[in-house]
């Protein structure tokens, strides 16, 4: 006969769900459990399955990118969600299978011994969004400067050996025209700003490539 670990109830009210790609399982009682899909109407199924069983407050871990719609649903709907990082669950003894962690975090979350993770709201939450994302383009920008560096040694066209930024306005207008075939030294160097065509000569060396 299996074991149950009882925690004192302090949260009333309170539900698990345990998050993936393709279902989600829901404990309302820490014994109960129901899994549904992951379609937005699934999602509200699983809201109202939530409300007819009276819970007011919903916990459930950060997994990837998959808490973030129901999240939001659950919340737009009046219930209290508590996201919780999975080393919350894990560092306490007693989980079992995949299927069954949503009644472990119902009664961890129950006897409130789960810690709530900082969840911007609004359009702090879009900002935050819109932030990293710019951080991740930046970083992907660095690669690509890379891998244009390379290009250019292969050509051996030295122009990062004169112009400190090639990704600056003269840099990529003269890549442009290198680009398009324009060969013309004094055309590339046209391109210019004023500080970099005092290095003429070594930018007209610099440019002449294989």
């Amino acid at each position: 006969m299996s074991r149950v670990t009882v925690f004192e109830t302090i949260n009333e009210n309170a539900a698990g769900i345990d998050i993936g790609a393709m279902k989600i399982f829901v404990s309302p009682d820490g014994l109960e459990v129901k899994s549904f899909g992951t379609f937005t109407s699934d999602y509200y199924e699983c809201i109202e399955y939530l409300q007819e069983k009276g819970i007011t407050k919903v916990a459930m871990e950060a997994t990837g990118v998959y808490w973030m719609a129901l999240y939001a649903m659950l919340e737009s709907c009046g219930l209290k969600v508590c996201l919780i990082n999975p080393k919350e669950t894990k560092q306490v003894k007693g989980r079992k299978t995949d299927v069954k962690d949503c009644r472990w975090i119902q009664r961890l979350f129950s006897a409130c011994i789960l810690r709530s993770s900082f969840i911007p709201e609004g359009k702090y939450m879009e900002v935050r969004l819109l932030v990293r994302e710019r951080l991740d383009i930046i970083d992907m920008g660095s690669t690509y400067i890379n891998k244009m560096q390379k290009c250019l040694e292969l050509m051996n066209i030295k122009l990062t050996e004169v112009i400190s930024q090639i990704h600056g306005v003269s840099g990529i207008k003269m890549i442009k025209a290198i680009i398009a075939g324009n060969r013309d030294k004094e055309y590339l160097l046209s391109l210019c700003d004023t500080r970099i065509k005092k290095k003429k000569s070594e930018l007209i060396l610099a440019a002449f490539g294989r």
